[in-house]
């Protein structure tokens, strides 16, 4: 009976701990890596060029993602690191992400530039999945798009890690000034921008432009994001499900007013790429940060660019000084709508239209001149849903029923 009560006993312990193994393997499958993880900040890089530009030295600069995804292209970091030739000691630096599907970065080195015109390095890193680091047969960032929610976690756990790995190194070189080192980010940049500002003390200040948080409300709204949001209905998620699942680096559980004490927003009131409510959600996690609304859709910014870039600039100077901007900055920038306008007696036309007047912030009831290829007019109406405005077409002979089908720049 001892032999069989300790061959139970033994049976029993054997059984246990293949269950605690397999439970651990199995969390362990499924497990999200945790933002916050310690990561070895000795690591090889690599100079791969140096080009010299008036007021400035042009890096390239390589090092291994501490992230490792299934592509080897991927797991390797590159950046461009822009550095003023005129200052005493190490400058204070910017890492700039920039936003989705680029394959070059061609607006963000416009804005680098007008940084390192006010004596700021720039490192600006390519995202995951993107450029240089895009999966042989893919496009640039197709994968963030491609609807799969495992890859998307992943991805914004290697982002932000490539980011706090970015500071490490940066913190290492003479050029640096360890203690003042930004973030910028822009759209897409934006949003994983936020999720590095929310789990990376070391970041001093942040400019997050036209981007938001509720990852999974993003992708479930987005116009860039049909084909994902009819593969993820295909594998029956719902937009309650997709937040459980992005929940675990979703940057509105993590932000506090702390955070928005040196942060600068920048959104667009009628974004349809990063939905504005989206936008509001962020400033509201921040408490009260400093914030600039643009009247455009996501793309609207580009007609007041250098302007815009300028006060970027100059918040960020303030802040590497020591002080608080409080002056909230105001940029007249046109909002433009691009579509199609139909009426009863004027038929169906492609249209273009600048508004004159608005109601509200939302512009929940406006009046546009709207200039079609039969001519010019006024359209009054209000604000319906998926782009559709309802109202009249007001021509010098007479004013029309009519709908207004459109975009905001």
């Amino acid at each position: 009976m001892n032999f069989l009560g300790d061959m139970k006993t033994l049976i029993t312990r054997l059984w246990s701990i293949g269950l605690g193994i397999g439970l651990l393997i199995g969390v362990s499958v499924g497990q999200v890596p945790d933002l916050r993880a310690p990561l070895d900040p000795v690591f090889a890089s690599r100079l791969l060029s140096r080009v010299e530009h008036h007021g400035y030295v042009e890096y390239q600069v390589e090092f291994p993602s501490a992230f490792r995804s299934p592509y080897p292209a991927n797991n390797v970091v590159r950046a461009w690191w822009l550095v003023p030739t005129e200052r005493v000691g190490g400058a204070p630096t910017v890492v700039l992400l920039h936003s989705l599907g680029i394959r070059r970065p061609e607006l963000e080195m416009a804005l680098a530039r007008e940084l390192v015109r006010g004596r700021i390095a720039v490192f600006l890193m390519t995202l995951p999945y993107h450029m240089s680091r895009t999966p042989p047969g893919q496009d640039s960032g197709g994968a963030i798009l491609a609807g799969d929610v495992a890859l998307l976690r992943d991805t914004v756990v290697q982002a932000v890690w490539d980011v706090r790995r970015a500071i490490d190194w940066l913190q290492r070189q003479p050029e640096t000034d360890p203690e003042r080192i930004a973030l910028i980010g822009v759209s897409l940049g934006a949003i994983l921008g936020a999720t590095v500002l929310a789990v990376e003390p070391r970041v001093h200040s942040a400019v997050l432009i036209l981007g938001g948080v509720d990852f999974a409300h993003v992708l479930w709204n987005s116009v860039l994001a049909i084909g994902a949001r009819a593969r993820l209905r295909r594998e029956g998620y719902t937009l309650t499900r997709l937040r459980e699942e992005l929940a675990p680096v979703e940057p509105m559980y993590l932000l506090t007013p702390e955070h928005g004490a040196k942060t600068f927003v920048i959104g667009a009131r009628f974004d349809i790429i990063v939905p504005t409510e989206d936008t509001e959600k962020l400033v509201r996690v921040l408490g009260n940060p400093k914030v600039l609304w643009l009247n455009t859709g996501h793309f609207g910014g580009g007609l007041v660019q250098r302007p815009l870039f300028r006060i970027v600039r100059q918040y960020l100077q303030a802040r590497f000084a020591g002080e608080n901007p409080t002056h909230t900055p105001n940029l007249l920038v046109p909002t433009l709508r691009i579509g199609a306008v139909y009426s009863a007696g004027r038929d169906f036309r492609l249209a273009a239209g600048t508004d004159f007047w608005r109601s509200d912030k939302n512009g929940t009831l406006f009046v546009s001149g709207v200039l079609t290829p039969r001519g010019s007019s006024l359209f009054a109406g209000v604000r319906l849903r998926l782009g559709f405005s309802a109202g009249a077409e007001i021509t010098p002979k007479r004013t029309y029923g009519a709908v207004f089908w459109h975009f905001v720049l």
